[in-house]
């Protein structure tokens, strides 16, 4: 026997078990999508619970009883209580609120319960945002709204048939009414830092790839993460650099114990202070690269600009650059967080730096890595560098050995069986000793401590810097989208006369690895050199560009809508500057033209009734005032027969006039013009009214 259509069913059942059904649909879209982010306990209990009740709604059985709602209900509160002692207050309140909003669907046996259910599914919309903002999560609860809306307007329709579908017209005839007022007061209600920006479960947040300290092998486990880090758009006037070229600077590690490097404290420079200073030790040479940075929220303090910045950031950023020329906010970035930048790829940095103040760059641990020890001895006394110790060195370094030392290392990484791999086998404790003479094959920080370590031992002061390389070609708005897939690991080198130079050693092994993407360097160079990524169908490349473009927007345009950009926009409309008094007097005069508009709806409604009908009921108020009274629902032909009888052959025109009126509205076809009519109405002898 076939099976019935599920619309058939669902339409034969009665109309609350339907209703039931619906707005448990509703709250189930948000609560999967408050699962997403909330602990796995809360999602069972929380996703659980509705799946019972759906299951009471089909089967018509009977609610739980109290003492199974109030065993539930004290599992949740212990729950909420340890989750708030193991990780944050607001993210156990907010898992609290998944539950009850569940249960309180176990208790739902009236129209009072079900209004209650309502607006904890407005609150728990709102919530949702506290954790993840993407264009993708307000669509869904955009779509959630719309549900419970119809839902609440179903609710309150008499009983009987109520057809989902009307609900659902008259709730999204409610929704459009309200855009224009959310639209205007999300425009011009104050911002107040850091409300807006407040994290509410840190451990929720984006997060980022790096850190303040690295192990060796570390960066390997986000080679497959294709969470976006940062977008870059050049300016249209700005020189565009090659993929090789796009370095973004984060941590400089310079402390190494064991496998392990760690950043030191970092050293602020004076953001004034002139470039190639002791205070400033960045010297530009070329034509700056001028680009707007979108960071997403990734809770640290790392402003990951391309290659060098010299000059703050423009916008509302506070920043600081430190002596390792690391830019740092004064607060972790919790939110989308958006700048203006001129950075360089060519300068000189730290050229006149002394030897006290490189030594930290020279340290290594007093046992660790005895064969790489050993080697650099060796190629310190084939090029020529001197033996001596501490600033010693420094002193009596001659560029030209150092830089033939650096040839030489990095020749042996060309020509040599080096190997780049997303796979390194197990690594040591002497992860330098493994990498040049066991292993010979690594990720980037492989490489690069290996390298740094050797340099070290040289006599050459070395660094590790971390962040990002390369990256992907929108080709649908020409933004460059890093991803975390894209960390990368390289060093610095100090020569004399010159300051620190970026050395690669990961581009002498795999240089497809910086000229093109990741994901193309591993698949050998497939691709266009604009990022698109080998074996990607071109359908579904285009698709995904499309989609980030979006998403690009949506964070620039909403997400990173703040004081300043709100001042901005006020000062493009000819408002000028306004401080939060005077954009809070400015919201409620809005909010009370908006209110004087709605109330005025049914007038502007009333004045764009049918011309036919407005037509007639002038014509009904003429008759009246004549002293003939008719119903407002009398037709043009019964208003002309009553004129007839009523005022005598002195309503002949009127009556005939109205008989055209009625073939204009009633007959198949007319050739009767309504315009027409107007004009003749005005013309019309209207009769008067009879003598008593």
């Amino acid at each position: 026997m076939p099976t019935a259509p599920l619309t058939s069913r669902l339409t034969a059942l009665p109309r609350p078990t339907r209703d039931t059904l619906f707005l448990l649909a509703v709250l189930g879209l948000i609560a999967l999508q408050m699962a997403r982010v909330l602990p796995l306990w809360a999602a069972a209990l929380g996703l659980g619970l509705l799946a019972w009740r759906v299951m009471i709604a089909v089967r018509g059985t009977a609610l739980p009883g109290r003492p199974a709602l109030l065993a539930l209900l004290a599992l949740g509160v212990a729950a909420a209580l340890y989750e708030a002692r193991a990780s944050s207050i607001s993210g156990a309140a907010l898992a609290f609120l998944l539950v009850l909003l569940a249960l309180k669907t176990l208790e739902m046996n009236s129209r009072r319960d079900a209004f209650v259910l309502f607006f904890l599914g407005f609150f728990c919309i709102v919530s949702n945002f506290l954790y993840v903002q993407s264009i993708g999560v307000a669509l869904a609860m955009l779509l959630a709204f719309w549900g419970l809306l119809t839902a609440l307007v179903n609710a309150q329709r008499p009983l009987g048939p109520a057809p989902l579908r009307e609900s659902a017209r008259t709730a999204a005839q409610l929704v459009l009414l309200g855009l224009p007022l959310i639209a205007a007061l999300y425009l011009v209600f104050p911002r107040f830092p850091p409300l807006w920006g407040l994290p509410v479960a840190p451990g929720q947040q984006g997060i980022t790839g790096l850190s303040g300290q690295m192990q060796v092998g570390s960066i390997a486990q986000l080679a497959q993460d294709q969470r976006v880090a940062l977008r870059v758009r050049f300016d249209a006037d700005s020189p565009v650099p090659a993929q090789q070229q796009l370095y973004f600077r984060g941590p400089v590690l310079s402390r190494l114990n064991g496998r392990q490097w760690t950043a030191e404290d970092p050293l602020p420079t004076s953001a004034e202070a002139a470039p190639g200073s002791a205070q400033n030790p960045i010297e530009p040479l070329g034509e700056p690269l001028r680009y707007e940075m979108m960071l997403e929220p990734h809770q640290q303090r790392w402003l990951l600009p391309l290659d060098v910045l010299p000059e703050p950031p423009q916008g509302s950023l506070r920043a600081m650059m430190t002596q390792e020329m690391v830019w740092l906010s004064y607060r972790p970035l919790n939110g989308a967080t958006r700048y203006h930048a001129s950075s360089y790829t060519r300068y000189q940095s730290g050229r006149t730096a002394g030897g006290p103040a490189l030594q930290r760059y020279l340290r290594l641990p007093a046992e660790d890595n005895p064969r790489t020890r050993e080697w650099a001895l060796q190629l310190r006394q084939q090029f020529g560098l001197a033996q001596a110790s501490g600033g010693d060195i420094l002193q009596s370094t001659r560029q030209d050995a150092q830089q033939a030392l650096i040839d030489h290392v990095l020749a042996r990484l060309r020509e040599q069986d080096y190997q780049y791999t997303l796979e390194p086998p197990l690594y040591g404790p002497d992860t330098a000793d493994d990498f040049w003479f066991t292993h010979r094959q690594g990720f980037c920080e492989h490489i690069a401590s290996a390298f740094a370590i050797l340099m070290r031992a040289a006599g050459i002061p070395a660094r590790m810097v971390t962040g990002y390389q390369g990256g992907e070609l929108n080709p649908v708005d020409g933004v460059w989208t890093v991803r975390q897939a894209d960390a990368h690991a390289w060093t610095e080198v100090w020569l004399a006369g010159e300051g620190w130079r970026r050395i690669d050693p990961t581009a002498a092994i795999s240089p497809e690895r910086v000229n093109l993407s990741r994901i193309q360097a591993l698949q050998g160079g497939n691709g266009a050199a604009s990022g698109r990524s080998g074996g990607v169908p071109g359908w579904l490349w285009q698709a995904r560009s499309l989609m980030e473009a979006v998403d690009y927007r949506w964070t620039q345009w909403v997400l990173n809508y703040n004081q300043d950009e709100q001042q901005t926009l006020l000062q493009r409309l000819g408002v000028g500057r306004l401080d939060w008094a005077q954009l809070a007097g400015l919201t409620a005069a809005l909010l009370v033209l908006t209110a004087l508009l709605y109330l005025a709806l049914p007038l502007l409604r009333r004045q764009r009734r049918d011309p036919w009908l407005r037509l007639l009921e002038r014509t009904r108020e003429r008759l009246q005032d004549a002293g003939l009274a008719l119903p407002d629902n009398t037709p043009p032909r019964a208003m002309a027969q009553q004129a007839q009888r009523f005022f005598g052959t002195e309503a002949a025109p009127v009556s005939q006039w109205l008989i055209e009126m009625d073939r204009l509205r009633y007959a198949q076809h007319s050739d009767t013009d309504l315009a027409r009519l107007a004009r003749r109405w005005k013309a019309l002898p209207w009769p008067r009214a009879p003598k008593a």
